[in-house]
This record gives structure tokens, sequence and C-alpha cells, in this order.
């Protein structure tokens, strides 16, 4: 059990994704845009969600991929998106249940109340979310920064970042490993 709400961004192998549900992570997310750099082909997001049980599997969004058509959708069968864009909110809750907001800004003023989770990938909290119900830190964080966060009621999350395989069936997560070790409930 993890003493906080616990989403990985970035996954892109089998190893590292075995590796969280073993650890009783909440939240597993792939990369859905092509041109970045941890994306992977909905063929082996299925691939590595069929080794999963017990954990919520979701996908990441910059923008609308053109290359995802409503059949695809069905069969990702995602429990949760990730939006960057609050245009992009209606389409994408016609497809999931849960929806997470990525503020990449403080400047952001947006509805927060409309997303079940808000993903804060920026140094600061913008006072509007403050009394969110399930705000997750996400900006770089370490191992070294999970006192931190365990310390401030302002998080109920933290998200992490999945690492590449180094060959195939081997991934080195160390920083994926020291900061859920930070985060187990030792009782």
């Amino acid at each position: 059990m993890l003493k906080r709400k616990v989403l990985v961004t970035g996954i892109s192998n089998l190893s590292d994704a075995r590796y969280c549900a073993g650890m009783f992570v909440d939240y597993l997310c792939f990369e859905l845009n092509a041109d970045h750099k941890d994306y992977i082909p909905k063929e082996k997001v299925l691939e590595i969600k069929n080794w999963l049980s017990g954990l919520k599997v979701g996908g990441r969004l910059s923008d609308w991929p053109a290359h995802l058509i409503s059949e695809d959708w069905q069969a990702l069968g995602l429990d949760f998106l990730i939006i960057a864009n609050a245009q992009q909110a209606t389409q994408a809750r016609e497809i999931v249940p849960e929806l997470f907001y990525e503020l990449t800004t403080a400047d952001d003023s947006g509805a927060f109340n409309d997303y079940d989770h808000i993903l804060l990938n920026c140094e600061s909290l913008p006072e509007g979310l403050i009394g969110h119900p399930s705000v997750f830190a996400g900006h770089n964080v370490t191992g070294e920064q999970v006192p931190y966060l365990l310390g401030n009621e302002n998080f109920q999350g933290i998200r992490l970042k999945g690492s590449h395989e180094t060959s195939p069936g081997e991934s080195t997560y160390d920083d994926l490993m020291d900061a859920l070790e930070g985060l187990e409930d030792d009782s």
C-alpha cells in the first residue's frame, strides 16, 4: 500500500508496467501522441495492458490523435485520459470515465472542478487549486522530494515517470523505485 495515490506516465515497456502494478500504483499512463518521445503504438499498449490487473490504465494527450478512430478507443478501453487542452474535455469525457487536466503553467485559471484530477506539471500551485479534491504533484518528482510531498496537504497524489528499456525486457527503473519505496506505507 502506498501513502498517496500514484500516477506513472510515460509507460513504454512491460517491465515498468509490471513493477508498478506490483507496487500497487493507482494509475498507469501511456503517451498517445505519435510525436512524443514516450509514444508507443496502440498494439503495444494493448499487449502491455493485457498483462495488468488491479490498476487503472489510461493515456495522455497533448493534441487529439487523428490516428485513433472510434474503434481504436473502444479496443483500448482506457479508464482515464490526461489532457492539456481544456477544449478536449468534452471529447475526452465521451471516451473515459475519469479525466485529468495537466496544468503546465501557474497562470492557468481554468474551471478546475470540471476535472476529476489535476496533474500539476509546473512549479507553483495556483490559488484556484487549493481545496481541489485530487491534485497530483507532477513537476520533476524524484525520490528526494517524496517526504516534502507527503507533508504537503495540497497534494493527494504524485506523478512519477516510467523509463525506457535498456534492452528488450530490461529496464533500469532506479528513480521510479526510489520514489515508490519512499511512498510505501510501513504500517
